[in-house]
């Protein structure tokens, strides 16, 4: 008698389970939280704009007057290096062993100079037209002559060795911090403008942020206006940013991606420079942020025309919420 009922029970259960399974599997999935909490503007209107930190007299890359093996490196990653300091040397044996001739012209030049003036000085000593004919004393006066330029012309060679061989050790422009090393002792340089620069060279005592200003919101922008910046992954790492400048012209947006194939440039940008000290936020050259910039509403038609290279009542200081340092 209970077999005979087993088996419709069990079958029961089972269509139970799979239409419960059915229904569950149709359902909307619940949504997941973000690893990261996007950042929220801290303006009632505001433009945002993706920016990228770079140093303040932009990243400088260094190069050499000519190709060549690399003989020496000085500096490293990180290092802070001042105005003439040496960065790293090119083979220069090929001008060594130019010098050693180049110095037996000038000692040959001095030679032949003071003979000619012992001779022009013993001429001028006799009478002339009586002991010297005038012709002889005027063409030892030309033989003294044409020794001093070849003398002139000799240590202009050598001098000009020295400074091809100076040439050879890249020295920095200006002080900075090395961002970026791509060289190494016995490495081949190339000159010109390579796809990667030797080396990354940049100061950033104040760090600088280009911001990407939609060309929509780009009549929107005031210089003066209130700035925060705040680090991508914690949005709590934020601080106000002065106003620098704006580049003179709107330039297509490239994404900030490494494969050239799939880079986007329909939309057109303003690029806002923004500022701010180093030690404000954890960040490195070559981060990315978010930007918000405070502006008139959207519906307000009669924005002030401020100009992007006048100063700002308060030096350009952008006056918003204080930084807030968070827990990454």
């Amino acid at each position: 008698m209970i077999r005979k009922y087993v088996l419709p029970v069990l079958a029961v259960i089972g269509m139970a389970i799979a239409v419960f399974m059915v229904i569950k599997g149709n359902g909307t999935p619940p949504a997941s939280k973000p690893v990261v909490q996007a950042a929220r503007a801290p303006f009632a209107s505001h433009i945002f704009g993706p920016g990228i930190v770079e140093a303040s007299t932009e990243n400088i890359a260094i190069g050499t007057p000519v190709s060549g093996i690399v003989t020496a490196v000085y500096v490293k990653w990180g290092d802070r290096v001042r105005t003439g300091d040496p960065l790293f040397t090119i083979d220069s044996s090929d001008l060594q062993a130019q010098r050693p001739p180049a110095l037996a012209k000038v000692n040959e030049a001095e030679a032949n100079l003071a003979k000619v003036k012992n001779r022009l000085r013993v001429g001028q000593n006799m009478t002339p037209g009586v002991s010297i004919s005038v012709e002889e004393l005027d063409n030892r006066r030309l033989d003294v002559g044409i020794a001093e330029a070849a003398l002139v012309s000799a240590e202009a060679q050598v001098a000009q060795i020295k400074t091809e061989i100076e040439r050879r050790t890249v020295r920095a422009r200006l002080p900075g911090r090395i961002l970026q090393m791509k060289t190494r002792l016995g490495e081949y340089a190339q000159s010109g403008s390579p796809n990667t620069p030797l080396m990354l060279l940049g100061n950033d005592d104040r760090l600088h942020i280009r911001v990407d200003v939609d060309e929509n919101d780009a009549w929107r922008f005031q210089p003066c206006a209130a700035a925060i910046a705040s680090v991508r992954g914690n949005p709590e790492l934020k601080t106000s940013v002065k106003f620098e400048h704006t580049d003179p012209d709107v330039v297509p947006k490239v994404s900030l991606t490494s494969d050239s194939s799939t880079q986007r440039v329909d939309t057109r940008v303003l690029q806002v420079i923004y500022s701010f000290e180093r030690g404000s936020l954890p960040v490195y050259v070559g981060q990315q942020m978010d930007v918000f910039i405070e502006v008139p509403a959207a519906n307000d038609k009669t924005v002030k025309n401020q100009s992007a290279s006048g100063k700002c009542d308060d030096a350009g200081e952008s006056t918003g919420p204080t930084k807030k340092r968070g827990k990454s």
